[in-house]
């Protein structure tokens, strides 16, 4: 792998010069975001570090975008806790061994599917982090809609677990293997599933393999996109899930070679996502069928286009709080922790 010593900048790629899709905002954003900002609060679940972190991630943001088809003020309440307790969980298990990541997941599922039952005395307070959510969920879902996110939500689990297998084990999967697992481990399907609150699509019809492809092609758009934009901080603190490493290592490739490569794949999956949702959808004689999965797709969409706004203005990847568009994407290359 060619040395990145020689490089002092990085010049990232604008992903969405051709996304047709636009950036719409969600009139519940200036007042949920604080009700589910209280309720972390309350439960004393962050750490002095990840309070910071937290504090300058601007969640609401992400989320004004991502659902912002979601009107009803409960279900949006839903959908910006579960936001916030995707980080939360992320943060937390990021420097955790696999026992240890394993014992916060048993906690965190057993809690989700069992909203009515009090969690033990001197619990940690994820916990009831996700017990409370889940009474929340409960109240606005329809069953298969739960059952639906229940089994999402043990996917993310599963795989959050193996990338902790994979951080103990120095591991650096291949592309194809790094992709599959990736879909998975930043919960996102989960949120897909929240924009079936608002809409009634069929299971038969979200078994759909046009559809299937739609989520898996906005799951990976999202993955990627968010690798690009964060490969910097993570690079400089050796992670090693992440697409760009990945093709570095990989294809032998420079830090800027690589970003490219990833570049190129990306632009694919919008070409087909495009193709797809204009050309593809699941034919159905219901008009209300066809209008519940057209706002379904929408939902992928806002989540596709939010990933990408809310990582650009994020200061959790652009320290300076600088956003890279302002500085004709060229950002400096932080140097790799020892």
């Amino acid at each position: 792998m060619p040395s990145p010593s020689v490089q002092s900048s990085l010049i990232l790629p604008d992903l969405h010069a051709r996304w047709p899709f636009p950036s719409i905002r969600s009139h519940l954003a200036q007042t949920i975001p604080l009700e589910t900002q209280a309720w972390i609060e309350s439960l004393g679940v962050l750490s002095a570090p990840l309070r910071k972190k937290f504090e300058a991630s601007n969640f609401g943001e992400l989320a004004s975008i991502a659902h912002v088809h979601v009107s009803d003020a409960e279900k949006y309440r839903v959908c910006c806790d579960f936001l916030s307790l995707l980080f939360i969980m992320d943060d937390t298990t990021d420097d955790l061994g696999v026992n240890e990541v394993k014992a916060v997941f048993a906690i965190a599922t057993d809690a989700l599917k069992n909203h009515d039952k009090p969690r033990p005395i001197g619990e940690n307070p994820i916990g009831e982090l996700h017990r409370s959510f889940s009474e929340r969920l409960h109240k606005v879902s329809r069953q298969n809609v739960m059952e639906r996110f229940v089994l999402n939500y043990d996917l993310y689990a599963k795989a959050v677990i193996a990338e902790a297998e994979d951080r103990e084990a120095n591991k650096i999967r291949s592309l194809d293997s790094y992709l599959a697992i990736r879909r998975d481990t930043g919960g996102v399907i989960c949120c897909f599933d929240l924009h079936l609150l608002c809409t009634e699509v069929p299971d038969e019809i979200l078994r759909d393999e046009h559809l299937r492809r739609l989520e898996t092609l906005g799951l990976d758009m999202i993955c990627i996109g968010n690798d690009i934009l964060s490969f910097n901080v993570e690079y400089a603190r050796g992670d090693l899930h992440n697409a760009v490493v990945i093709v570095m290592h990989e294809n032998n490739l420079s830090i800027q070679e690589a970003i490219s490569f990833v570049e190129i794949l990306y632009q694919k999956m919008v070409d087909e996502f495009c193709r797809i949702a204009i050309h593809d959808l699941p034919a159905c004689g219901s008009v209300t069928t066809r209008n519940a999965i057209r706002m379904y797709v929408a939902g992928i969409t806002s989540w596709v286009t939010a990933n990408y706004e809310w990582s650009l203005d994020c200061r959790r990847y652009f320290p300076g709080g600088r956003n890279p568009a302002d500085t004709n994407w060229v950002v400096p290359l932080i140097r790799r922790q020892k």
